[in-house]
């Protein structure tokens, strides 16, 4: 079994949204930028592209802040619905691709998990995976509960590798409270997912750990191999038909098209981007600072960065803990997050992480006791 202080898992908690909150506002000034443009403009990035503008609200973690106030009015066995109840009493603006399409049908009373696939092209996108950090953060190293939460709280958007997405990312997280070496996470996170024999998204990191095994040295190199290969994935294998829920399918399916053949807008699929976070991590693994090196990299790739970022520093964040995050990432922060959750707009990063930390606190004690346990 393992163990851990209650103050270092708090440490570890603060750690996962300085780090997530970090990675935004890193790879927010390159959102969606082509590849040259990125290099052109910036380099080699190594810090923050621009000031830190405390008001500034990104979209990605405006779920997760749903999600702990759902857990916090309906307790640690909250279902699905719950969940997206909240997202419509809550939610107001910054809702784009599935999550859009998903609020749409829950307010057509539309529940999950078909709300995940009705009209929904967009049920493989990188937005349930964007969103997976507090699923890891209240079971940390349990990751059998957190693929439960993950796959429900996925189901409200998304369907298929979706769902994969949002689950792996989660046990990555969980796993990063009591595993320090990434690669070894990245390998015990895999085998929660379904094999690669039968799944694209499996398929996408292991082609990511070969890519790098075969240039550790060049992620610019990394990084066009795993782009011919997305190209190549996305033009011939992945699947235009499907779309579940359709009453107009043949206009469906030519926007499913669009989605998957046009590489802008192809840039928000779940599988090029996880690639992406798995090059990232590795490359950044063996830098001093390892969260500083993995979420710069990841912004340099380029990409739906600001949820690759934002991932990548939620993981290390909790690998780290606060107090070995350096503070040229922490301190300009000053604390503060801002967020368009009705009622909850402006946080101070440390009183989010005390209110995720004692949910976890109770999913631990009552769903993890053979796994880990928490010590006061």
């Amino acid at each position: 079994m393992q163990k851990l202080t209650s103050k270092d898992y708090y440490d570890k908690v603060l750690g996962s949204w300085i780090g997530r909150v970090a990675g935004d506002f890193v790879g927010e000034p390159v959102e969606f930028w082509p590849y040259e443009t990125i290099i052109e403009k910036h380099g080699d990035i190594d810090y923050y592209l621009k000031p830190i503008d405390l008001n500034y609200v990104n979209d990605d973690e405006m779920y997760e802040i749903c999600a702990l106030v759902a857990l916090e009015k309906h307790g640690i066995n909250i279902t699905a619905k719950e969940i997206a109840q909240e997202w419509i009493d809550l939610l107001y603006k910054f809702n784009f691709t599935a999550e859009e399409v998903a609020l749409k049908n829950l307010r057509n009373d539309i529940w999950p998990p078909n709300s995940g696939m009705h009209n929904n092209i967009y049920y493989d996108a990188i937005g349930a995976q964007m969103r997976a950090d507090i699923w890891g953060q209240i079971a940390p190293g349990c990751p059998e509960i957190t693929k439960k939460y993950a796959e429900m709280d996925a189901s409200i958007s998304h369907a298929g590798i979706g769902i994969d997405g949002e689950v792996f990312v989660a046990i990555l997280l969980s796993h990063a409270f009591i595993e320090n070496d990434i690669r070894k996470n990245i390998e015990m996170s895999l085998k929660f997912i379904p094999s690669a024999k039968e799944n694209f998204y499996t398929q996408m990191v292991h082609k990511a750990l070969e890519i790098y095994d075969q240039f550790p040295e060049d992620f610019r190199k990394a990084r066009e191999k795993l782009i011919e290969y997305w190209n190549h994935v996305r033009k011939k294998e992945l699947p235009i038909t499907g779309v579940p829920g359709s009453k107009s399918e043949s206009l469906l399916l030519r926007k499913r098209r669009m989605f998957l053949y046009k590489y802008q807008r192809a840039g928000v699929h779940v599988l090029p981007n996880i690639g992406i976070m798995i090059l990232s991590l590795l490359y950044g693994a063996q830098d001093e600072d390892s969260l500083g090196k993995s979420i710069c990299t990841a912004a340099m790739m380029g990409l739906d960065t600001d949820c690759n970022c934002g991932n990548i520093g939620a993981i290390l964040g909790a690998q780290l803990g606060a107090d070995k995050i350096p503070s040229k990432w922490k301190d300009p922060l000053q604390d503060t997050f801002s967020t368009y959750v009705k009622g909850y707009e402006k946080w101070k990063i440390t009183e989010l992480a005390k209110r995720i930390t004692e949910i976890g606190k109770k999913v631990v004690r009552e769903k993890c006791q053979d796994k880990i346990k928490i010590i006061e």
